[in-house]
């Protein structure tokens, strides 16, 4: 007797979710083929966990899911030998929308106390099966339930109505046809040929690689040369279905973690440093991250700021480039993360912003310092070799990320005054003289130009290590980290740095003596150029040094921010004095004999030119600068 086809309205105001569901859940068409591969994994799981119960549902033969393209028809179909669904279960799960039959599923398993044995199930909205209208004019659906004699047949257009009927013959599980829609609907550049079978393995190697059940599908091969040239089909397993992170670090070899990270990070060398772990609780998810030996080109382009952390949730890939699982100054770990229990809006696609996921983003964090510091401790010059890669993206944390500061900054290297190789903050302190009050730094573009600068002369003097920063991220990091271990952070050219001691303070008030006047005239002839003209305590061997004052931008900063094209408002410096330099005593001689005269004028000139000469930056009329040195040469 056949059977009756009826024609059935969805529910839930069916029009107008549908058109939701296929216009603006999903940003990527091909995220439909995913949502069918996780659908027909979770049909394979309940098959299985209720074969314990009921041996008249056993599977015979290997748990499959199987691609189907036909490239004559568009017909693209997803088989599986699942659980498959009733009539009833057609209706209620796939006949309205957002009905999750996985979500049903759970539910009665946790009230039957099972909920320890729960297999790992991906389906939660029920909708997912509904993305297939973003690439099919036409959608059928055939499936049989384990332990049923009949079959049932779904039919839609996606118009807001169904058709279903009895279908006998068909084999337990469940197959859906995609009638794909014409190419010339598609759009554009967004166009991917779903029935070729190098997009689909493109997709599932994206999304459903770790899928534990084969993805199979029949391709095409030739064999043979010549005359003996045939076509024959083979099946292949398009998923690798080898999610490294699941299993034992016991039962990893470092061949199979490198093999991994290559194939995750599309490096050619091997990880510098491996991080796995489970963590269970309130939140359960596996992390398996990497740390690189070298920069790639990516790190070094000022725009690329993505993550390079993947997010699974059962194995299933829902987002690339995560920004939410690593904070942007760790850009350059690779890996994964696969949570049992991360809440997802209803496409799959975004995260819901949770407290759940800002836990997960501070333990992945913690691990991956905890990894540098002992790397730092056991491996000093592999992990010299590594700061020089990431250094300056690691120190980005110190401006931005309160919550890890104070463990960033011990990490950290800088070069010093005090030796060739870099130094962290700590053993910096360790060997600073008792006499030493702060930590005290330069920076500049080059480390070669920072050694020569007339700011060092008073510290070199004392005994006084100073750090030497040539990353543009170091001064901005400094402005957030005023003091290290109860240490002030000083710049030696900003500011008033005092490094005299009490004798030295009378020696210099000393010689001070009688020299106000000259600073006057000094300031008088330089006013367009600086702030102020005052004695200094920096200096030992150099007559000047250019200062910048406290609350305005140093040189370095404002070269920084205009090589970013930012708007950098003009200041002027202070001019220190050495009150007991041989030439500023010879230009107070020359005040005396001839007050502000035009020679006096000159040599201001040339002392604020030497001080800008001496740390690298250009003088602002070179012309004049050289007419007056070679006025200089030529007296007697």
């Amino acid at each position: 007797m056949p059977s009756e086809t009826q024609t059935l309205e969805f529910q839930a105001e069916v029009r107008e979710v549908l058109d939701l569901m296929i216009h603006s859940l999903y940003t990527n068409r091909e995220i439909f083929l995913r949502e069918l591969i996780s659908n027909a994994s979770d049909a394979l799981d309940k098959r299985r966990l209720l074969a314990l119960e009921d041996p008249s549902v056993e599977l015979e033969g290997e748990p499959r899911i199987r691609l189907e393209p036909d490239l004559a028809t568009r017909i693209l179909s997803v088989v599986d030998n699942g659980i498959g669904m009733s009539k009833d279960e057609v209706v209620a799960n796939i006949g309205t929308i957002a009905s999750s039959g996985t979500r049903e599923f759970l539910a009665e398993l946790k009230e039957r106390g099972s909920s320890a044995d729960l297999p790992r199930l991906i389906g939660q909205f029920g909708v997912g099966f509904y993305s297939s209208f973003m690439v099919a004019d036409e959608v059928v659906l055939e499936t049989r339930r384990a332990g049923e004699e009949s079959g049932t047949r779904w039919r839609s257009k996606g118009d807001g109505s169904y058709t279903i009927e009895d279908a006998d013959g068909l084999e337990v599980g469940t197959s859906i046809a995609l009638h794909l829609k014409p190419q010339a609907v598609e759009d554009g550049d967004d166009f991917h040929d779903y029935t070729s079978e190098w997009v689909l393995r493109d997709i599932v190697r994206k999304y459903s690689d770790f899928v534990e059940y084969p993805i199979e599908m029949d391709v095409e091969r030739e064999e043979g040369e010549g005359d003996e040239k045939k076509t024959v089909t083979k099946t292949e397993v398009l998923n690798s279905r080898k999610p490294l992170w699941t299993r034992a670090k016991s039962e990893i070899t470092d061949e199979e973690y490198t093999e991994f990270y290559k194939h995750v990070s599309h490096d050619w060398s091997e990880p510098y440093e491996t991080i796995h772990f489970k963590a269970e609780g309130t939140s359960e998810y596996t992390a398996l991250l990497f740390l690189p030996k070298e920069r790639s080109f990516e790190l070094l382009d000022p725009n690329r700021t993505k993550s390079r952390v993947t997010l699974y949730v059962k194995r299933v890939h829902i987002q690339s480039e995560c920004e939410e699982l690593v904070p942007l100054w760790l850009r350059f770990v690779a890996g994964v993360v696969d949570s049992d229990d991360l809440p997802l809006n209803v496409s799959r696609e975004t995260l819901q912003g949770s407290h759940q996921l800002a836990q997960i983003k501070k333990r992945l964090t913690k691990k991956v310092l905890d990894a540098l510091a002992a790397k730092l401790e056991e491996d000093r010059l592999g992990y010299v070799e590594l700061w020089k890669s990431f250094g300056p993206v690691l120190k980005e944390g110190i401006y931005f990320d309160d919550g890890f500061r104070e463990e960033l900054a011990r990490i950290c290297l800088f070069d010093t005054t005090g030796d060739e190789s870099p130094a962290t903050l700590s053993q910096y302190v360790e060997r600073m003289p008792v006499k030493q009050k702060s930590i005290y730094y330069l920076a500049g573009p080059e480390r070669a130009t920072l050694e020569q600068s007339a700011h060092l002369e008073q510290a070199r003097a004392k005994g006084f290590e100073v750090l030497l920063l040539t990353d543009s991220v170091d001064e901005f990091a400094f402005q957030r980290m005023p003091e290290f271990e109860g240490k002030p952070i000083q710049a030696l050219d900003r500011g008033d740095v005092d490094l005299l001691d009490e004798d030295e303070r009378q020696k210099s008030e000393e010689q001070q003596k009688g020299l106000e006047p000259l600073l006057e005239a000094v300031k008088g002839e330089l006013a367009d150029d600086v702030s102020e003209v005052r004695f200094s305590s920096r200096l030992t061997d150099s007559p000047v040094a250019l200062v910048t004052a406290d609350n305005d931008l140093s040189p370095n900063l404002a070269r920084i921010l205009e090589e970013a094209r930012q708007s950098v408002p003009h200041s002027k410096r202070v001019l220190e004095v050495n009150p007991g330099h041989e030439l500023v005593l010879k230009m107070k001689a020359l005040h005396d004999e001839e007050g502000t005269s035009e020679r006096f004028a000159d040599y201001c000139d040339l002392l604020y030119g030497q001080a800008l000469v001496r740390e690298g930056a250009p003088v602002p009329h070179p012309e004049h600068f050289a007419k007056l040195v070679s006025k200089l040469m030529l007296e007697r």
